[in-house]
């Protein structure tokens, strides 16, 4: 298939996200900033108030270039920024130059007014749609918990509202509507996402599956015909060896002829085969340790934290690289090497890594490999979502995945 222009921007946007993260803030600060600018430069506060409001207003459009690679910081940073802003005091600005309407030649508002507040709702979006349940929830609770704030302090900037308790309580409906809204919409884009990581997996799996047995197929007949012909000359050499031991040979040759070709053909179908039991899980990882410690190599295997909303996708990566870690070190260390698995989970990644010492490496010699395991791994962890390593450390060999939450079901 031809790869087209639109293929190597959709590719290098995706190895670049913070690039299109920052033209993105830049165009939403030319949206906001320029009001919130004509804001402050005509309201009337001590100077300290204004530059306070403005760096907080800056601090929350930053955070959102920044939002995909660190949005749990992005977001605290912002809500700190609000919480800032909503507890400076009120402002007098002439509604006039603003092109307000206004009975009055001021109004009294509260500086979170300011246009450049509204990009919270942004970051807010990105803790929802990218992070696991328990912090998003978290995240509503902040931001409505924020907007009840912002409600009262409109009160009491205005002091008795026009249409009195009705006024207030359309004001709180309205900001909690806006926060919902948000927040409900990042979540629909996170289990979509999810969804279609699933999707993708449960398809790439069953088209697999229906590949292996096509493949048994073409097997079965590769194998059936060419023992026949073996069989058969096999038979007949054996009768007439004694009477035309040319024609002996001659049987021989094409028993090994159709030997090799079968051989050669049945080489290239198992390369397709090699995974035919169920599919794997984490909850096999401690078996697997125990499998290759029965052998008599020490493994030591360390899990800290629980498992997050790991992809089914990435838990049979980060257990074929676990599998696939512990086969090379037995394959090319010594006898007496030991190996460790180390499993972190935290709130923001699982990591992955298998480590051998290398003892004893020169006191047998390597099982023969080429290197297709290691490979094969790699593209498993990165289709994932995921990141890989692996090379020397130390005398020994090291290989190591990780994944972050949010990130996984999209190819790296």
């Amino acid at each position: 298939m031809a790869v087209t222009w639109t293929d190597r921007v959709d590719r290098w946007t995706r190895t670049h996200p913070l690039v299109l993260d920052v033209l993105f803030a830049l165009a939403v600060a030319a949206l906001l900033g320029p009001p919130s600018l004509d804001i402050l430069l005509v309201a009337d506060s001590p100077a300290w108030v204004l530059w306070v409001a403005g760096l907080c207003g800056c601090a929350v459009l930053a955070g959102v270039a920044v939002r995909r690679i660190a949005t749990v910081p992005a977001f605290a940073a912002a809500g700190l920024a609000m919480a800032v802003t909503v507890a400076l005091p009120n402002t007098v600005v002439r509604p006039a130059p603003l092109g307000l309407a206004s009975d009055g030649d001021s109004m009294e508002i509260p500086l979170f007014f300011l246009p450049a507040s509204a990009a919270y709702l942004v970051l807010l979006y990105a803790v929802a749609a990218r992070r696991p349940r328990r912090e998003s929830l978290l995240a509503l609770g902040i931001s409505v918990l924020g907007a009840l704030l912002c409600t009262a302090r409109t009160a009491t900037a205005y002091g008795a509202l026009p249409a009195g308790w009705l006024t207030l309580l359309l004001a709180v409906l309205a900001l909690v509507a806006a926060v919902a809204g948000t927040w409900a919409v990042g979540r629909f884009r996170f289990d979509r996402r999810r969804r279609l990581a699933d999707e993708a997996a449960e398809a790439a799996e069953r088209a697999a599956a229906g590949e292996r047995q096509r493949i048994a197929r073409d097997m079965h007949d590769i194998v059936a015909h060419s023992l026949a012909v073996i069989v058969r000359q096999a038979e007949g050499g054996s009768a007439i060896a004694s009477r035309a031991p040319d024609r002996a040979a001659q049987a021989l040759s094409v028993i090994a002829g159709t030997a090799r070709e079968a051989l050669a053909d049945m080489r290239d179908t198992l390369r397709v085969l090699q995974e035919t039991e169920p599919r794997p899980s984490l909850a096999g990882i401690p078996a697997l340790v125990d499998r290759v410690r029965a052998t008599g190599v020490d493994v030591r295997l360390t899990e800290r934290g629980r498992p997050g909303a790991l992809t089914a996708s990435a838990a049979m990566a980060a257990y074929r690289l676990v599998q696939e870690g512990l086969t090379n070190s037995v394959k090319h260390a010594g006898p007496r090497t030991g190996v460790s698995v180390t499993i972190t989970h935290t709130p923001q990644a699982s990591v992955f890594v298998v480590e051998d010492d290398g003892a004893g490496a020169g006191e047998r010699p390597s099982l023969p490999g080429t290197g297709a395991g290691l490979s094969g791994v790699r593209d498993r962890v990165r289709a994932a979502g995921g990141t890989f390593e692996a090379g020397p450390v130390d005398g020994g060999f090291k290989v190591r995945a990780e994944f972050r939450v949010g990130e996984q079901g999209a190819s790296r």
